[in-house]
């Protein structure tokens, strides 16, 4: 069977690792297809810190069935940020150091955030918008377009901004990701 390579969405963290002088960039998500995969790829550019593709290989038929996935790279510490190129345009990973102290009272009594994400592919405005909890895994059909905020501030965004799922010319098993190299140009 042949695979397309697809631009996909996923969470993002970037870890630095103080002893070892590395950083780790892990994306995690959810695929819609038991038979597909996904990886992160250094993009040609030569800069550093290296900027990464989050490509899905896709197969002509989609074995309908929730597969979650972690991928992580591991490159030399060079800055505070690493981009990351998905099928929502580049995303931001700000690096962050794994023994900053945290005040375990003020996070227990933190309100729960919340965060608004809309059906793949991106468009003005976002459709078939869904609220869940900000650590939440979703779909990578999925990507965020409001938050983290409070439930209701979440609620009232999306009952503003959102449209109904738009009808789609996608037949079958296919999926609303672009081609991996439409997006490099």
């Amino acid at each position: 069977m042949s695979t397309t390579k697809v631009l996909g969405t996923a969470h993002y963290r970037a870890v630095r690792s103080p002893l070892e002088g590395t950083i780790t960039l892990t994306a995690t998500g959810i695929l819609p297809c038991l038979n597909y995969s996904a990886q992160l790829e250094m993009r040609p550019e030569r800069i550093l810190p290296p900027m990464w593709n989050l490509v899905f290989f896709t197969q002509p038929v989609c074995l309908r069935a929730i597969k979650p996935f972690e991928i992580s790279v591991v490159m030399a510490d060079s800055g505070d940020v690493i981009r990351v190129m998905d099928a929502t345009g580049w995303v931001e990973v700000p690096v962050v150091d794994p023994f900053l102290p945290v005040d375990f009272a003020e996070t227990q009594a933190g309100e729960t955030e919340y965060v608004v994400y809309s059906r793949l592919p991106v468009t003005s405005p976002p459709h078939g918008c869904i609220v869940v909890p900000a650590d939440a895994l979703v779909l990578a059909i999925y990507y965020r377009v409001f938050g983290p905020a409070s439930k209701q501030e979440c609620d009232e965004w999306a009952m503003r901004k959102c449209g109904p799922l738009a009808a789609t010319t996608a037949k079958g098993g296919d999926v609303p990701w672009p081609v991996a190299q439409e997006a490099r140009e």
